[in-house]
């Protein structure tokens, strides 16, 4: 213990005495542990942060996969059959749950609607995540049978604030909903749920929670007894005894069963179990791992950078090191003493990072796109703080980096030779050669600063071409309005009404506008007559629009022609295909005038049944996003909005002056006509691109900020680098300069050395940037990772970097006093 107090002792009187050297290490571990740190506090804030309930561990998501999707949802009785045959999952407290996302209307005295974001879940929902009440109760299984008779609810904490104002009595209230349409019917208020618990997803909020069997009471049974209506997620906790290998092996061996009784229903549908934390790293996705690649690169920067100081501490040291040896002190007490320091730095170094993260911290959620005018008031904000897992965190990088620093005292103990270090400095510095592991250092510094400046290039251009290319949409003012489907001749009378308003300059609808948040889009089954090798229907995505719509949101005909008002009332059907179907299904053939079956539509006409339809292509639209911008195109349908078994409405006006300016004049036209058609929110199509470029918009940000401080590191350690070897390479610089070498010479032999290093230091980094090209493709839109122009302006930044670098070093050595040098030494 004494000996431990002493080093310590000692340690604080070196680091104490050499200021400069101290401040600078502990700052730039405190950058690298800090910016890390607050990049872990993001991921985990989007992400990877565990559910809010007991043993989050043990939980699992089980998806329907296909082919085309491995995170499919299930039908309600498909969750029913796998309650009954998997066993993994059934014990005292465990079991399955189901939950599906919907909207619902709570009407207003005045006819309007507010729309309420719901899950429909099964009764033990809460039960099985352990769930406890702020307020009330919660339902479970023993309310099933009531529910049927008496529906009931929980409200969510944000909720209960927003139209309750927090009403602590509001348990045994009844709320009023309606679907759609549909009847209003009273909802018993059971309770409120804790704050913390908003949804199984991090980042998004649900007002009410509906059981199943209270949902039906609301929208009848049916979307609870289709098989074929897949809207729900399967969850699970594991029993005691099981594992999620067991747990995958039987969801697999229970879909694989109901595929082989309803080929049809089914065809190639299986299923697989995820533990809850797997499923988040796999929704992090690219964007996570490529955070982590950059965070690791400038903590990389900064472990070299704290290595160089070392180095050169340890050199002027070396002399005094030698002396404790001969003088008696055992190699491991001064390797002790050494560590010691090094422990210290690197203390330091996890305090001031974690003051640095939170800091950083504070000013990530500005760096955030937050959700659509739409859904703002559904949006939770984001608050990322500094909990024990970001603590642990820090920590680990910081005792990574001692282990790693620990190496340059241990080495520097473990020379044999101790006269050459016990004689003058002069001796040490007349060869000029620098240790081999110092130029691999920096060439290490300036190759990952090179992958970070090209990533960074890629990253930015992606970006903006977000926001300048073309994505298959307009970029026009145009207000969007989701409402109820009023009846055909209200909906031309909007219209009229939509295009009277002052600066309007065109109106449409559609089911559904791009972009909107649908959960991967409405989809039907589609039998294509021209490939008799596909037996079985085809799920493809579609939208039902009027006549204009296309051209109203700028998405092209390619071939053929757009809808015409009589393709919306009688007469054959017709279709129109994106680019990609037609690509896909007839890559060698006109697709125009071909047909294709969709089963269980009718032909719009009144009193029609649901037949098989036989609809003609009649034109090829080119590819537009569907859900997100940069998405993979996919095969996708627009019918005549005749078609349209949806029950809901999106009216598009297009207008010269800004969109949401003219939203409350465009919601009281609806109003006005029906107060049904209140809209359940309104926002733009310029918004709604904004808020899908987000992903884009912050990897820039953030990448871009990790990208200048590993280049300011990159500039620190390379000027440190040329200046310690200056100053080693004095007397040699002296007798050249006494034999006749011109300053300007000499400056031009630091700025040679320097291109040398830089050059190599470009190929190790060309070598990174090709191997961070796996990462970041998929998440770059219109550009290539190692484009030209990112490529040459990583490359201008590094050479005005390694020039500024150079600089104050080559000037120092053209300032050399060949006498004075020579007299000194």
């Amino acid at each position: 213990m004494s000996s431990a107090t002493n080093d310590l002792r000692f340690a604080l009187r070196q680091l104490r005495k050499a200021r400069g050297f101290t401040f600078t290490a502990v700052f730039t571990l405190a950058l690298g542990i800090g910016a890390s740190s607050a990049i872990f506090c993001l991921m985990d804030g989007l992400w990877l942060h565990p559910m809010p309930v007991p043993h989050s561990d043990r939980l699992v998501r089980i998806f329907a996969t296909t082919p085309q999707d491995q995170h499919g949802l299930f039908s309600y009785p498909e969750y029913q059959t796998f309650t009954a045959r998997a066993t993994a999952f059934q014990g005292s407290s465990s079991g399955l749950m189901a939950m599906g996302g919907r909207g619902t209307l709570m009407p207003n005295p005045d006819g309007t609607s507010v729309l309420l974001l719901n899950n429909v879940v099964s009764d033990n929902f809460f039960t099985v995540l352990g769930v406890h009440p702020l307020v009330g109760r919660l339902f479970s299984p023993a309310d099933a049978q009531q529910l049927h008779t008496r529906p009931a609810l929980v409200l969510g904490y944000l909720c209960w604030q927003r139209y309750f104002a927090g009403d602590p009595h509001i348990v045994g209230r009844q709320i009023a909903l309606r679907h759609g349409k549909g009847e209003i019917i009273h909802f018993d208020i059971l309770g409120v749920l804790p704050r913390q618990f908003r949804n199984v997803d991090p980042n998004s909020d649900r007002d009410i929670w509906i059981p199943a069997e209270a949902w039906a009471a609301l929208n009848g049974d049916s979307e609870l007894t289709t098989k074929d209506f897949r809207w729900f997620q399967i969850l699970g906790r594991l029993a005691p005894s099981s594992t999620v290998a067991q747990a995958n092996q039987q969801v697999a061996a229970i879909a694989g069963a109901l595929a082989a009784a309803d080929a049809a229903g089914n065809h190639r549908q299986g299923a697989r179990a995820l533990s809850d934390l797997n499923y988040r790293l796999q929704y992090a996705g690219t964007t996570g791992l490529l955070l982590f690649a950059v965070v690791a690169g400038v903590v990389l920067l900064c472990t070299v950078n704290v290595a160089h100081l070392l180095l050169a501490r340890a050199f002027t040291r070396g002399p005094e090191v030698a002396l404790r040896i001969s003088l008696g002190a055992t190699r491991w007490v001064v390797a002790r003493q050494l560590l010691v320091e090094n422990f210290l730095l690197c203390a330091l170094g996890w305090i001031g990072g974690l003051g640095a993260a939170a800091g950083i911290a504070v000013v990530l959620p500005r760096l955030l796109v937050g959700a659509p005018d739409m859904l703002v008031s559904h949006d939770v904000p984001l608050h990322f703080q500094l909990d024990w897992r970001v603590f642990c965190i820090a920590g680990l990088l910081a005792l990574a980096t001692m282990l790693l620093l620990a190496l340059v005292p241990l080495l520097q103990v473990a020379r044999p030779q101790l006269v050459p270090a016990l004689r003058s400095a002069s001796s040490q510095r007349t060869s000029g050669r620098t240790p081999v592991v110092r130029r691999i250092a920096v060439w290490l510094q300036i190759g990952v600063s090179f992958a970070l400046l090209v990533s960074t290039g890629a990253l930015v251009q992606s970006f903006l071409n977000t926001r300048t290319q073309s994505i298959g949409i307009t970029r026009d003012q145009v207000l969007v309005l989701f409402t109820q489907d009023p009846d055909p001749a209200m909906r031309d009378d909007i219209l009229a009404k939509f295009r009277a308003l002052p600066g309007v300059q065109h109106a449409a609808y559609a089911i559904r506008s791009p972009l909107m948040p649908s959960e991967g889009g409405m989809a039907a089954q589609v039998l294509l007559p021209n490939h008799p090798e596909l037996h079985d229907p085809i799920e493809i995505k579609y939208n039902a629009v009027s006549p204009d719509y296309l051209s109203l949101i700028g998405t092209r005909i390619l071939r053929g022609r757009g809808f015409a008002p009589a393709d919306n009332l009688n007469g054959p059907a017709a279709i129109i295909v994106s680019q990609a179907m037609a690509q896909k299904y007839w890559p060698s053939q006109d697709p125009i005038g071909k047909t294709v079956r969709l089963p269980g539509f009718n032909n719009g006409a009144p009193g029609s049944t649901s037949a098989d339809l036989e609809a003609r292509i009649i034109g090829v639209a080119e590819n537009a996003p569907i859900n997100d911008v940069g998405e993979i195109s996919e095969p996708y349908m627009y019918i005549p909005f005749r078609f349209s078994q949806e029950g809901e409405v999106t009216f598009v006006v297009q207008t010269s002056r800004n969109a949401m300016s003219m939203a409350q004049e465009a919601r009281e036209v609806l109003i006005h006509t029906n107060p049904l058609l209140d809209p359940m929110f309104d926002t733009s199509l310029p918004e709604l691109i904004r808020s899908s470029t987000g992903s884009y918009q912050m990897m820039a940000e953030l990448v871009t900020a990790l990208g200048v401080i590993g280049l300011f590191l990159t500039i620190i350690g390379l000027y440190g680098f040329l200046a310690f070897t200056v100053a080693q390479r004095r007397r040699e610089i002296g007798i050249r300069m006494a034999l006749g070498a011109s300053r300007q010479g000499t400056a031009l032999l630091v700025l040679g050395d320097t291109a040398k290093i830089a050059l190599i230091g470009f190929a190790i980094g060309l070598l990174l940037a090709a191997v961070a090209t796996r990462l970041e493709t998929s998440m770059l839109f219109g550009v290539h990772a190692l484009n030209p122009v990112s490529l040459v302006a990583a490359c201008a930044l590094l050479i005005a970097a390694s020039l500024g670098a150079a600089w104050l070093p080559a000037r120092r050595a053209a300032s050399v006093e060949p006498m004075q040098a020579l007299r000194t030494e």
